[in-house]
Order: C-alpha cells, then structure tokens, then sequence
C-alpha cells in the first residue's frame, strides 16, 4: 500500500518533468485497465460454476404446436418435436403430451420432447356394407395406432336376409361420417334367407368318440355330461340324448348327450370332461380341440364349425397333457389334465 501511496504522490508530484508525469499516467491507466479484465474473467467464471438458471416446464397438453414452441422460446427450453397419430381427430397438430411432465424444474437450455398429433389414421366412416364381419372385424383392427384406436365394432345384429350369412347388411355410423373422436360401429350382419333345419340322428349306443366325430363333421354342437346314476352295460357309450332322434332342430341348436364312465384306465391315464363356455360368435368359426403329451406329442381331437356358447366334450389322455382350444388359429383356452385329485 505504500508502494501505491508513494507512486500516487509522485504521479501527482508537481516537480516531475511533464514527460514523467504522462508516463506515469499512462502506467495507472494500463494497471486499472488490467483490474477491471481481472475482475469481469473472475466474475465470469462464478457465473459459468453456477451454470444456467432454472426454470419450471409449463403445461403444453392440448396446446397448438406453434404456441408451445413460444412457450418453450421464453423459458429458454429447446424443443424436440415427435408425430404419431392419434384416436382423437380434434387433436391434430397439437400437443398430445410432453417429457419432462408440466411442472418439472430444469435448467435453461434442456431439451423439451413434444409429442404431436397429426391427426386420426382414417377421417370418415368406411363403407362395410357387403363385406364378412370377419374381414370388416380385421381390417378396423388394422387402424389402431399406438395402442389408440379410433374405430371399433359395438353391437353386433344378426337378422335374416338374401345375403350370404355373416355378411354386413347395415350399419351405424352411415358411411363418409366424419370421426370426431373414438367411434362405436354398430353393424347388422345377414344369418342368411331363412331358418336352417336339420334332422337329429340317433347317437345311442355309440363310443363317445364315435358320436363327438359325427356330431364334428356336421357342425352340430354338443355337450357331453356323466350319467348321474351309473348304470349296468358297455362303458363309454351314449345312454341319452337330447332332443330326441329324429327332432328337427334349427342348425346351431346344441345338443346333450349323458355317456357312461370310463372303465379300466391303463395307470397314468385319465379320463375327463372338457367343459367350458365360450362367447356367443355372430357366424359359426372354425374351432380345434388339440392334445399336446407331455413329450410335446401332439393330436387333434376335433375340428368343427361351431357358433359359440357352451361346449363340453370327453377326453382319455395321460397325466401332464395339455388340451388346447383353438379358434382358428389363435389359442383361446389352455387346460392341463392332472391326477383326479388335484384337477380343479
């Protein structure tokens, strides 16, 4: 400090040569100069350990994609904007959700992930009228996008008309309806011109297995039951049926059938009824009853044309099969065949 106060007063000192005094000068105004970089690199650096400041992540949800930029714009936040289509049509081109979620504290300058809607994958209402309901079922199964789905079939009417069965005759919304949101089809579909009877044969007497592949080749549908009251006779054999023989029953109509119990069991077999109920189908689908060993052996026990509803059937297997239901070719139930006493 002495060494500044004496250079101060010798700057300041009257008997200098005026050359010395301007030198002098200059030297305190480099010095000053230099303090004031040192001071501005200091306080730079404090605010480069800070880092950038904060900010709160505003809530975009619904909000036009241009205004969301502005938003982000102003909290200085960077945007990156992602598409995909969406179930709702009202929300295209608009902010469907955003990551980090509203509300978040993030540092200036973080990256926004925007996700945009550009809008539903169809528009309007199709024109299913003369199509399959299986074909019309797969192809609106088709339009979900990103598990939304802007079309899907409600009730289903089954009436009688000149069209093949299973063909759609009506539907609700008309079509070239425009989509404002989630829609409901509602379709009527044709069961063909008129009722369709068959004469019902006789399956007394007849090997349970005997009577489930006749029953399977002319699509008729079935339930298989035990007789409550064992009676004297051929084991395995049917001992009732209804209807009667020789009903006329409208095809579709499933018929019962009481068998006697199996008998004599080679060890580590067991004999069963498969029994379960299936949804009510609006045109009969190809259904598959197969074995599968426990080496991975497999045998079809069936294949039929069946409308849905209850179905129960017999089964001689090995302990540790697995009978698996089939509707096409996708697996709808999956049932183990365990010792009498653990079975459910």
């Amino acid at each position: 400090m002495k060494i500044f106060r004496g250079l101060r007063k010798n700057m300041h000192d009257e008997n200098l040569p005026p050359e010395r005094r301007v030198f002098r000068t200059t030297v305190w105004a480099f010095i000053g100069m230099f303090a004031i970089l040192v001071l501005a690199s200091f306080t730079a650096f404090l605010v480069a350990l800070r880092g950038p400041e904060e900010t709160v992540v505003p809530d975009m949800a619904g909000r036009e994609l241009p205004q969301a930029l502005i938003q982000l714009q102003e909290r200085g936040l960077n945007p990156y904007v992602q598409l995909r289509y969406h179930s709702d049509p009202s929300l295209k081109g608009r902010v469907i959700s955003h990551s980090p979620a509203p509300g978040s504290v993030v540092r200036a300058g973080r990256r926004i992930s925007l996700l945009i809607s550009q809008g539903a994958i169809i528009e309007d209402v199709g024109d299913y009228r003369g199509m399959q309901l299986a074909d019309v079922r797969e192809e609106i199964q088709g339009l979900g996008s990103g598990g939304t789905r802007v079309l899907t079939v409600g009730n289903v009417s089954n009436v009688f008309d000149d069209a093949a069965p299973g063909t759609v005759i009506a539907q609700t919304p008309e079509p070239g309806t425009r989509i404002s949101g989630s829609t409901t089809l509602d379709l009527v579909v044709s069961r063909g011109p008129d009722i369709e009877t068959i004469s019902l044969p006789t399956y007394l007497g007849m090997d349970w297995n005997d009577a489930l592949q006749v029953l399977a080749r002319d699509g008729v549908p079935f339930v298989f039951q035990l007789e409550q009251e064992p009676s004297s006779g051929r084991a395995a054999v049917v001992v009732s049926q209804s209807p009667d023989p020789g009903t006329e029953i409208e095809a579709g109509t499933p018929v019962s059938l009481r068998i006697r119990d199996q008998r004599n069991l080679a060890s580590g077999r067991r004999f069963g009824i498969f029994d379960r109920t299936l949804p009510r189908y609006a045109v009969s689908v190809e259904l598959s009853a197969v074995a599968v060993g426990p080496g991975g052996e497999t045998a079809t026990l069936f294949t039929m044309n069946h409308p849905g509803g209850r179905i129960a059937f017999p089964y001689e297997l090995e302990i540790g099969s697995t009978i698996i239901l089939y509707r096409f070719d996708t697996e709808v139930i999956r049932y183990p065949v365990m010792k009498a006493s653990e079975q459910e």
